[in-house]
């Protein structure tokens, strides 16, 4: 489950969650911005100040099997576990001073990891904001929902790609589309129960060719169910065959456009990536890699569990020779190629429903 922000949408965050505001993050994010503008102007990695965002991946485990997903369709290659609480907590003590955003989920389910609920409360203690996407099988209870409400999680993505079984389940493999209406109605009557405004609650709805025709539907579904927001997102496909089955009819629903017979995203940079100098991505066993589009860590940047200082990995050998391939020709990078940072159309639709 791949998601980029533009840094620049950050200062909503801040305005929104007051309760993360320090001077010691605003100075960081600062310096990241003005070495991110430097790099950029002398095409040589300058890198002030640390990430001010933080994705972790909890687990990389998944109870789907999505057929776009490596998680869910087989083809992910590296080992699969589940992030140690021990070992999370020492990373959020290392860095959480200077987060603005933590993103709890990647490549996986991330309330699969029994431990998801306290690495939220764990962060709250620490003043960081909380994202999370799931698939909303997880939140079964009423007790289940006001735990996770209780414990400070800020922002909350939940996939439901069709309006009824039949649709779901052609992408969603394995789910059922009740579990994911009874988990929104408990979050949202927890909510209610404990007087809170957080969660936001966005209901996410990936374009297919096969589920492309009830848009609208999906849209009233989500003001019944009392989100506060409607995503359409656009489809992330590897080869031509897949371009075929999954991509949408509608140019404006695709995030990419052809170029001699090949798929091409929309807007791509032809160097350089704001992502590197920002955010960092560790995944449940301290790998440390560029960004969520590295899934299966062929990019490898170093550990972030073995004990040493993070910023003495940020600033490493690794992390600097990959920011100084990406400022000298990012499109040489197959990943890179099928990111979809520079596109401004990842989310083609974002209804505000509520306040």
């Amino acid at each position: 489950m791949a998601f980029l922000i533009d840094p620049r949408a950050i200062p909503r965050y801040v305005k929104r969650y007051g309760y993360a505001f320090s001077w010691k993050r605003l100075w960081n994010f600062a310096k990241v911005l003005v070495s991110m503008g430097l790099s950029s102007l002398l095409r040589r990695p300058v890198v002030w100040g640390q990430p001010f965002m933080l994705m972790v991946e909890p687990t990389n485990f998944c109870n789907l099997k999505c057929p776009l997903c490596p998680s869910g369709n087989g083809q992910m290659s590296r080992p699969r576990g589940k992030m140690d609480f021990d070992a999370y907590r020492q990373l959020i003590d290392q860095v959480g001073d200077r987060l603005l955003l933590l993103m709890l989920w990647n490549q996986g389910e991330p309330f699969i990891n029994p431990c998801f609920t306290e690495m939220v409360r764990y962060a709250r203690q620490r003043r960081i904001p909380t994202l999370t996407s799931t698939n909303g099988h997880f939140i079964r209870t009423p007790e289940q929902a006001r735990d996770l409400v209780a414990a400070g999680l800020d922002e909350i993505i939940v996939s439901l790609d069709g309006v009824d079984q039949e649709t779901y389940e052609k992408y969603r493999v394995g789910g059922s589309i009740e579990k994911v209406f009874t988990g929104v109605r408990l979050l949202v009557q927890a909510k209610k129960d404990l007087g809170k405004s957080t969660p936001l609650i966005n209901l996410q709805f990936i374009v297919f060719k096969h589920n492309q025709a009830e848009l609208a539907q999906a849209a009233d579904l989500a003001r019944q169910l009392g989100v506060d927001k409607f995503l359409v997102k656009t489809a992330q496909v590897y080869t031509q065959d897949e371009a075929a089955r999954f991509l949408p009819d509608a140019a404006e629903l695709r995030r990419y456009e052809e170029e001699r017979g090949e798929l091409v995203v929309k807007g791509q940079p032809a160097r350089g990536c704001k992502v590197l100098w920002y955010s960092s991505m560790v995944n449940w066993d301290g790998r440390v890699a560029p960004c969520c589009f590295d899934k299966d860590i062929d990019f490898e940047l170093g550990q972030a569990f073995d004990g040493a200082a993070f910023g003495q990995l940020w600033r490493g050998r690794a992390y600097m020779d990959f920011r100084q391939r990406l400022l000298n020709d990012r499109l040489g990078i197959a990943m890179c190629r099928n990111c979809s940072e520079g596109y401004r159309g990842m989310f083609s639709l974002v209804n505000e429903l509520r306040g």
